[in-house]
């Protein structure tokens, strides 16, 4: 009897944490999903008429207008993944002077061992952490494409690829990916909700991607490709907004949804 009354109590326990959760932080039913975005309409991001306060908080008025993506799912083969540890889900709107992603991550022991200001450190080895895959353009041809890695203590490996998976140089602890003097310059903001999830918001200004086929800043109207993904244990537990489904690796840009610009 006792053991009985323990449990029923840690379960309503869980069930209290959960609705204190605040509501910015729970997934909505009505996300758009990236796979739909490859062959379908691509997902409309508003701009926003003001910038976020970036405290890594998504209780911002804009935000409530922000484009919003279905849960994460297994990169693989594109399962439902609502009891992963990496469970996620983002936001996505942008202005003049920059694209602005939010994400929500129901990690509940999320881990870094880097500090916020490490260069490039290699968050897919150790850290949870968020990333983004960005092609300027509607192109999925892999042609000059950018990688953003934030974690939950904010450090970024940020790197500029000319084709899929390339260039790489060098071998070992000298091993360069891409090409890595490139720096996205993101402003970003981190919440932790101790044993409920993280949450952090991220501003990448359009001023630090190359000039090439694609014109930036970009204009309303113009469509571009990208992929987010959630992971933790050298990504031995992954989710990605839009699945590989066998077709390379988490680079492979004909597999990034389409974002359109409002």
């Amino acid at each position: 009897m006792k053991r009985a009354v323990c449990m029923f109590l840690i379960s309503l326990a869980a069930c209290v944490s959960r609705d204190k959760d605040p509501a910015w932080s729970k997934a909505p039913a009505d996300g758009t999903s990236g796979e739909s975005t490859i062959s379908g309409a691509p997902m409309d991001v508003p701009r926003f008429a003001t910038p976020p306060a970036m405290d890594g908080k998504l209780d911002d008025a804009v935000w409530s207008h922000a484009a919003t993506t279905s849960a994460f799912v297994e990169p693989g083969n594109g399962q439902a993944a609502p009891g992963s540890e990496v469970a996620a889900f983002a936001k996505l709107g942008w202005d003049d002077k920059n694209l602005y992603v939010g994400a929500v991550v129901l990690d509940r022991s999320p881990f870094s061992p880097f500090t916020r200001d490490e260069a490039d450190p290699h968050d897919w080895e150790k850290s949870s952490a968020v990333e983004l895959m960005i092609q300027p353009g509607d192109h999925g041809d892999n042609k000059d494409y950018y990688e953003i890695q934030v974690d939950v203590h904010g450090a970024v490996f940020d790197t500029h690829w000319d084709d899929y998976n390339t260039p790489i140089t060098n071998s070992g602890a000298e091993k360069i990916f891409g090409h890595q003097e490139w720096s996205c310059h993101a402003e970003r903001a981190i919440f932790v909700q101790d044993s409920r999830f993280y949450s952090m918001e991220i501003a990448i200004p359009w001023s630090a991607f190359v000039q090439g086929r694609t014109p930036v800043p970009p204009k309303a109207g113009d469509v571009w490709r990208i992929d987010l993904y959630s992971f933790k244990e050298g990504q031995r537990l992954a989710l990605a907004w839009s699945p590989i489904r066998g077709q390379g690796n988490f680079h492979k840009s004909s597999r990034f949804g389409r974002i359109k610009l409002e």
